[in-house]
């Protein structure tokens, strides 16, 4: 339990800072609408600079953590700094683009790189048969917690707006005191080498691990179709209130509505496919949400097609949209995270989840930075929303051609 309550506590930083709040403050306080699509740019640069932190340094820290029996002393640390930074955006407001841009990516890569050694816990907590469901019920209970971080927020969002700025506060001590019982009781594997040997052999073994990596073909191929589609599912998550609030309309309330519906259908979307997931595979789950994925792509472009609905209704059809988006969510990153657990051999699970990792976190660099430059480049979110279909199109092709986890479990 204690696993899962850590993404009830994590989740408050994508849900509010990611998502819903902090992106409109810095939108429209921080950076301003001085310049069309230039806000757009300056977040999807952000979120693209703290992908690439991660991107470099998550295989051979997810090594090094397996080798040096740290694991769970790295956990702590990147989840310390994710709040640290966090609680500094308070200090963020009009005229402090460069300051808020800093301490938003170092907060971003203090959560994303607690993500790797969060998630390399998996294998030892269940069987490859479970982690199907342990993983969807982790994700189901992680949009609870960002629904309830959310909901604290909200009366400040409402009847405070002059504090809204204040909101990475609240974030950060959510994030802290629900942290603690992954903290306390979550154990790393044993540790079997000093940090200088350890450092020096963790090199030597990313490099022999990536060359036999190379060999598991099957998981290489989940690698490319991964990267593919978790570039679209990362633009999806920063640009989803920009975009609602950009090309729609949607006010700060509308927007608040939006996210908690979305993480209301997300958390049972996640524990359904988990479900799901146990009897047909995480490949196969994978591929449906893909499909889903791309139905949901081709609703929003309709719902912001020029001219062809009233405002009103656009709205209507972009909330079926956005409904129909948040089970896939959910239902594709758990099944992800349950895959590479399930063909990770045995005490190499943080190597392979840094190897996902470093996937996953060069697709969200270029998928933000890909949206940010289109909308910037020829003034609509329209356009950079085609760029995040072709990924998800991509993601599928190279999906399909993935063998079943119990194919290549443990190799």
């Amino acid at each position: 339990m204690a696993w899962r309550f850590y993404d009830f506590a994590n989740s408050a930083f994508p849900t509010v800072i990611i998502t819903a709040i902090y992106v409109t403050w810095f939108k429209n306080a921080v950076v301003g609408d001085a310049v069309p699509g230039a806000s757009d740019r300056l977040w999807g640069t952000a979120n693209a600079i703290g992908a690439a932190l991660v991107f470099l340094c998550a295989p051979f820290l997810g090594a090094l953590g397996d080798i040096t029996g740290y694991r769970r002393a790295f956990f702590i640390a990147a989840s310390v700094v994710c709040i640290v930074f966090t609680a500094l955006l308070a200090t963020t407001g009009p005229g402090t683009v460069t300051s808020a841009m800093v301490f938003f990516i170092l907060a971003l890569w203090g959560f994303e790189l607690a993500c790797v050694f969060y998630n390399a816990f998996l294998p030892d907590l269940a069987a490859p048969g479970d982690m199907d469901r342990l993983s969807g019920s982790g994700w189901a209970l992680g949009y609870i917690g960002g629904l309830g971080a959310l909901a604290l927020c909200i009366p400040i969002a409402l009847f405070a707006p002059a504090h809204v700025g204040h909101i990475p506060l609240v974030v950060a001590l959510w994030f802290a005191l629900f942290s603690l019982p992954a903290f306390v009781w979550l154990k790393g594997p044993p540790r079997t080498a000093s940090t200088r040997d350890a450092t020096r052999h963790a090199r030597a073994t990313l490099v022999r691990n990536w060359q036999q990596v190379r060999r598991h073909k099957g998981f290489l191929r989940f690698i490319a179709a991964y990267f593919f589609y978790e570039n679209a599912t990362a633009t999806i998550i920063v640009f989803a209130v920009a975009f609602s609030g950009d090309s729609l309309g949607f006010s700060l309330v509308e927007n608040i509505a939006l996210v908690a519906v979305m993480n209301l259908v997300a958390a049972p979307g996640a524990f359904v496919f988990g479900r799901i997931a146990e009897r047909i595979g995480s490949r196969s789950t994978i591929v449906i949400s893909l499909w889903m994925w791309l139905v949901a792509v081709a609703g929003a472009q309709l719902a912001v097609w020029p001219g062809l609905w009233t405002p009103a209704t656009a709205k209507g059809l972009f909330w079926g949209v956005a409904a129909l988006a948040s089970a896939c969510i959910g239902a594709i990153q758990a099944s992800s995270r349950a895959y590479v657990g399930q063909v990770a051999p045995p005490q190499r699970s943080g190597e392979y989840f840094g190897f996902m990792a470093f996937a996953g976190k060069g697709s969200a660099i270029v998928g933000p930075l890909v949206f940010g430059l289109v909308s910037h480049a020829f003034a609509s979110q329209r356009a950079a929303l085609l760029s995040t279909g072709l990924f998800f199109a991509l993601g599928l092709v190279l999906m399909r051609r993935v063998p079943p986890s119990r194919d290549l479990e443990a190799r």
